[in-house]
């Protein structure tokens, strides 16, 4: 009797350790299960154009998760560059450059500089300067990126070659736009200096119609044309870069029309 009061005692005992190990179990695997979704759930929701949720999702896998973090900082900056957001995404992926490994660290980087580049395309009406230090932060960001996350003709080499020469072209044009409006500025301020200069020396005018003023004419239009030249086709360049920007995805916002999907 006593050895069998023993046995169900064990037994008892046994049934408790293995239900308190198979509950302690079971909440790991759905806490497990219930982090992977949410960031599953961050990528899903970004490629159905769903950026809100694609960050709320994000921002649960960062509540959630003590590892991989980069993960989500770059998910939630991603879908806040989707709409936009352009501050809070900097700042998220920023985060994620500080932490990321080396293998995503070019992936982070691109979307980084996607959304300096944004940033500089809406300040460069108002601020010429603040624009070209943003277009720099953007090439810079890219320029120093490690080899070990871009080998040669990878995707990620590619996508930072297109980048990169996006960015130099957009930077070509604002600066071919502030060259152009200096130039108006010179030339204005020149008629006006000739308006308000003796204009009454008519045998000068003589003069120089003898001596061949239509050569000096051809002369200084050739100077100028050259000059011109090379204006107009920095300006092309960044006219062409915004008109191919402007047609590629939705919203067609300039550079990418949204960033990188999400991991």
């Amino acid at each position: 009797m006593n050895r069998i009061t023993r046995t169900w005692s064990t037994m008892r005992r046994l049934s408790r350790i293995n239900l308190i190990i198979g509950s302690a179990l079971l909440l790991v695997f759905g806490y497990v299960a219930v982090t992977l979704y949410f960031g599953a759930a961050s990528q899903v929701r970004y490629v159905s154009n769903d950026f809100p949720g694609a960050k709320k999702a994000s921002t649960a896998f960062l509540t959630l998760s003590p590892i991989q973090r980069h993960i989500g900082y770059y998910n939630r900056g991603t879908a806040e560059a989707a709409v936009g957001d352009f501050e809070m995404a900097e700042t998220d992926l920023e985060s994620a450059l500080e932490i990321a490994p080396l293998r995503d660290e070019c992936a982070v980087r691109i979307n980084l500089s996607y959304v300096y580049e944004k940033r500089a395309d809406e300040v460069a009406d108002q601020d010429p300067d603040q624009s070209d230090e943003l277009y720099d932060q953007s090439l810079k960001t890219l320029k120093d990126a490690p080899k070990e996350c871009q080998p040669k003709k990878s995707e990620e080499k590619h996508k930072s070659d297109e980048a990169k020469k996006r960015v130099e072209d957009k930077k070509a044009g604002e600066k071919s736009k502030q060259e152009g409006s200096d130039s108006d500025d010179t030339d204005s301020s020149e008629d006006e200096d000739q308006q308000n200069g003796d204009s009454g020396d008519d045998s000068k005018k003589d003069e120089k119609q003898d001596s061949g003023e239509d050569d000096e004419k051809s002369d200084d239009s050739e100077g100028k044309s050259e000059k011109e030249k090379k204006r107009e086709e920095l300006k092309k360049r960044g006219e062409s870069s915004e008109r191919d920007q402007q047609q590629q995805g939705p919203g067609g916002q300039g550079g990418r029309s949204a960033p990188d999907k999400p991991w």
